[in-house]
């Protein structure tokens, strides 16, 4: 139930107090009392609306007894209600009020005081139900319908009760009957269905990445994501991010996938690179040129500076090779 705004006339309520005829716009001058203002926006508490809702200044032995009158039904809670210029003008007119509308854009705007249960609250209550039942793990409610706020008269609290719950784990449904403010003063129910949706944490980046840049662990956050969405591809260890970049731009806050990162190439094609031959305590170097890209443990092939001679070797660091032959 959403909050819903009228736009009210007053006819009966101003033929009641006093027989107008149609007054023309006309008539819509300021006269040269300003004892009494509108309240452009009014709260409303009681059941009915009063004249002291809609004007203030209503002091002094001719007006102070005209502030409790009683004007009409008030919207319901969490409603509005518009008063227009011709309607104040009426009303005026009808009490004997020294106060004329300024231009045809005066209005009060009458708002019924409640008490407000929003949807997340009623969902927060049902998960903490379905805890208490067995339901265990990260988990969220998909309610095929919006639940409808909860709308009280404003003396009540903003408190909820789950006075009954059935949870069919078969099929991962639910039916909640929900009392508000409390079972024991059920003023509202209602009844909701839905069904469990497991949630399971992945590790997303805190801002976009591009190829290059290195992922720390403190670029990493984790989320929740509704278990549907995973698939087999989808990497569930931040370890696993750690150390690698981007092989294209990787947006913030999304789930990543093995094929979205790489190891960092340390060593570029066509830059020198150190060729490290090792056997036993033997350890020779030689200058070599890359042919390819490739991070660390990656095959690539290098070509001697020396003797022109085009070997595979192990990327082991910063333009650094292992190989097995010069």
């Amino acid at each position: 139930m959403g909050k819903t705004t009228k736009y009210i006339s007053f006819k009966n309520t101003a033929r009641n107090c006093l027989a107008v005829t149609t007054l023309g716009f006309a008539t819509l001058l300021p006269t040269s009392s300003h004892a009494l203002d509108l309240r452009h926006h009014s709260v409303v508490t009681d059941q009915n609306i009063k004249l002291g809702d809609i004007f203030s200044g209503l002091t002094g032995s001719s007006l102070e007894h005209k502030a409790e009158r009683v004007l009409g039904v008030a919207p319901r809670p969490g409603d509005q209600m518009v008063l227009n210029a011709r309607t104040l003008m009426r009303i005026a007119i009808a009490l004997d009020l020294p106060w004329r509308p300024v231009s045809a854009a005066d209005q009060v705007v009458l708002s019924r005081a409640a008490t407000v249960i929003d949807d997340a609250t009623v969902k927060d209550a049902i998960k903490q139900s379905l805890y208490e039942a067995g339901l265990d793990g990260n988990f969220d409610l998909v309610i095929p319908h919006q639940i409808n706020e909860i709308i009280l008269p404003h003396q009540y609290p903003r408190t909820l009760e789950v006075i009954n719950i059935d949870y069919h784990p078969e099929r991962g449904h639910f039916e909640a009957e929900i009392a508000a403010p409390s079972a024991s003063n059920p003023v509202q129910k209602q009844v909701i269905f839905g069904s469990i949706e497991k949630m399971i944490r992945v590790p997303t980046l805190r801002t976009n990445f591009r190829n290059g840049t290195i992922i720390g662990i403190r670029d990493i956050d984790m989320i929740e994501i509704p278990q549907s969405r995973v698939r087999h591809n989808v990497i569930l260890d931040p370890k696993e991010l750690v150390g690698m970049t981007p092989r294209r731009v990787i947006f913030e806050d999304k789930p990543i996938k093995i094929e979205d990162i790489e190891a960092p190439r340390i060593v570029k094609r066509g830059e020198n690179v150190t060729m490290v031959f090792k056997e036993g305590p033997l350890v020779l170097t030689a200058q070599g040129k890359a042919l390819e890209f490739g991070a660390k443990g990656d095959a690539i092939r290098v070509t001697n500076l020396t003797s022109s001679r085009t070997v595979e070797a192990i990327v082991t660091g910063e333009k650094e090779v292992s190989v097995s032959v010069f």
